[in-house]
């Protein structure tokens, strides 16, 4: 009975490791997907306004002919 309980006792403690290291793992992941998701939003914020002042720039062309 001993043995089995050292058998058991010894692959629950190398799951919890494994299921710690996963976890650590989620985390590094949402962290990455989090920079990401920053990333593109200034991306599409500074491509808006490049888009903006191209319209202001064709609009005040437009106005001086």
């Amino acid at each position: 009975m001993s043995g089995r309980c050292a058998e058991r006792c010894s692959f629950e403690r190398a799951a919890e490791v494994e299921f710690r290291g996963l976890a650590e793992d989620i985390h590094e992941i949402r962290d990455r997907v989090l920079r990401l998701e920053q990333t593109l939003a200034r991306g599409v914020l500074l491509l808006l306004a490049n888009l903006a002042g191209l319209a202001a720039a064709l609009a005040q062309g437009a106005l001086r002919h």
